[in-house]
This record gives C-alpha cells, sequence and structure tokens, in this order.
C-alpha cells in the first residue's frame, strides 16, 4: 500500500490530548511551520495540551475555535491558547492556511526561580479558568510588540546560534508580562459559569471518542457530564459552535479518513467500523464534510 504524507498530530483518541512532545527538558517550546492543508480534514482538529500556544497566521486567513467563541484571524494576527483548553483552527474562506505555532511550558520563564514567583506571575493566567484563549489581533494594542516577538522567535530557532536559547527565553518572558495585562479584566471579571463548560465539555467528548462507533444518544452524551439533553446541546453550542450529532458525525468521517489513507480496507467495512448503518450515507456525509466521495479521496490522497 502506498501511504500518504497527509496526517495529523498525534492524540489520544478519547481524551483529544496531543501527546507529541514539544522541545526537550531544557528548552520545552516547539516551534512550528504548519500548513491546515497538510492535515487529513484540511483543518487542525479538536485539541488540547497542557503547554500554551501562541500562533500567528502568514497567508491566509483562519477561523480560530476555541470554548469562548470563534474568532476569523487574518495575515500577520494571531491567538494566545491557555493551558488544557479545547481549540481548532479552520481555513477561513480558503483553502489553505500557513501558521506558525509556539507551543511551550510557561515554566520555562521561571526556571525555577522561586514558588513565589510562579504563584505572582505563572499560575493567575495558566491556572485561569475565565482565560482560555487572547485574541491578538490588528485591534489589538500589543498586536505589533507580540507579533514582532513571535517573528524573533520563529528567526531564532531557524538560525540557533550561540545564546539564541537566552533570547528566546526572554522574548517569551517579555510576550507573557503582557498577556498577563491583556487578560487581566477577564480575570477581575470572569463570565458567568466560567470553568465548567470546559469540564463538561471534556467529559462529552471523551465520551463520545470512546463509543463514536456504536448508535450514541443525545441523552447518552448528556449523562456523560450529568447534564440535561437541552443543556448538553446549550454547551455544544457555546463552546463547539455545532450540535453533539454535528460533532459525533465529523469526528466518525475523521476516523473513517484515517482508515482509508491508512488501511486497505473495504469502504463499506469502514462505513460499519466507524459506527454508519448505511453506506450511501456515509457516502454522502463523507462528501459534505470533505468535498470528495470515500473513494476519490483515497485516490487523490495518495492511497490505492
Amino acid at each position: 500500500m502506498k501511504t500518504s504524507s497527509k496526517c495529523d498530530f498525534p492524540v489520544d483518541q478519547t481524551t483529544r490530548q496531543e501527546t507529541r512532545h514539544h522541545g526537550d527538558s531544557s528548552l520545552p517550546i516547539g516551534i512550528y511551520c504548519q500548513h491546515t492543508s497538510e492535515y487529513r480534514l484540511g483543518y487542525a482538529p479538536w485539541h488540547w495540551h497542557k503547554e500554551a500556544e501562541l500562533y500567528f497566521v502568514t497567508e491566509g486567513s483562519a477561523r480560530v475555535i476555541t470554548t469562548e467563541g470563534e474568532t476569523v484571524l487574518h495575515e500577520t494576527e494571531g491567538c494566545f491558547i491557555n493551558s488544557n483548553c479545547l481549540h481548532s483552527m479552520r481555513p477561513h474562506e480558503c483553502d489553505d492556511v500557513i501558521y506558525h505555532s509556539v507551543v511551550f511550558d510557561p515554566f520555562i520563564i521561571s526556571s525555577s526561580i522561586s514558588m513565589l514567583f510562579d504563584e505572582k506571575y505563572i499560575y493567575p493566567l495558566l491556572r485561569s479558568k475565565q482565560v482560555s484563549s487572547i485574541i491578538i489581533d490588528s485591534d489589538c494594542p500589543l498586536h505589533s510588540f507580540i507579533y514582532e516577538k513571535i517573528s524573533q522567535i520563529v528567526f531564532l530557532n531557524k538560525k540557533q546560534t550561540f545564546g539564541y536559547e537566552i533570547i528566546l527565553r526572554n522574548s517569551l518572558s517579555e510576550i507573557w508580562f503582557q498577556l498577563l495585562n491583556l487578560a487581566d479584566e477577564k480575570m477581575k471579571n470572569p463570565p458567568r459559569g466560567a470553568g465548567l463548560d470546559q469540564t463538561r465539555i471534556h467529559a462529552m467528548l471523551t465520551y463520545i471518542h470512546e463509543h463514536y462507533t456504536s448508535d450514541l444518544t443525545s441523552e447518552q452524551i448528556a449523562a456523560a457530564a450529568s447534564v440535561s439533553v437541552s443543556e448538553c446541546c446549550r454547551c455544544f453550542q457555546r463552546c463547539l459552535k455545532q450540535s453533539p450529532f454535528d460533532y459525533l458525525i465529523e469526528y466518525r468521517i475523521r476516523q473513517a479518513a484515517g482508515m482509508l489513507l491508512d488501511t486497505d480496507k473495504p469502504i463499506s467495512e469502514i462505513c460499519m467500523e466507524t459506527g454508519f448503518n448505511s453506506t450511501s450515507y456515509f457516502s454522502n456525509k463523507f462528501k459534505s464534510i470533505l468535498g470528495q466521495s470515500p473513494r476519490d479521496y483515497r485516490k487523490t490522497k495518495g492511497v490505492l
């Protein structure tokens, strides 16, 4: 079988926690230039990680979706994603988005100076349930400053001249300080129910990921978070901007797309293994989401 170069970053399929390591123990930072077209579905799927993340669009326009809402970012605009927060990035009115991503352990800033330092400067933002993301668009007063620092970090990482790690840490420290300023108002005036949606949506998504091959009902998904069906639907709309059923179908299609690329199983078998009971319904949903039939998708993505 011929394999495809298209793939998603590694995640735990049950929890959606990203499992790849970023940097190493001496410099826990991952710096990437990424294309949404390189993902199997053409966008970065829902995921979360313990590290914080900063990313800036370098070409195209992107829809950044977090549990706080959805924002369109254009070239040079970016976003801060807090630790443990669900997020996804999708192209907006274009086929591909190129963006730089800096994924880092915030404790690189303190380097174990003292617990008092961490309590004063790291934990207030890192542990904040009110701040899952901060949009750094052209209207943000610190947009130019943070964008220049991110550009410097990307450049330093490419060259890796002697002592670059020191400058890189310093740049991240300056960015973190400004993020604290931007987040201050959110932390002082938390929205109603802040943090509760995160807990509930994590529980319901985990249940879907564990049971997506079954004939799931809204009642079962809601019970995973101990909420009513109506609150379950509202939570999905608030956090993911889609219904539980739409998320379930999209997740099944993502699993099916992976099997089409990674195996030579018949399409009818993949259909049944991913929770669909009808091959025609499966094919229609697959085409509506990915723009191709399962057969054409397998051919054009490089799998015989």
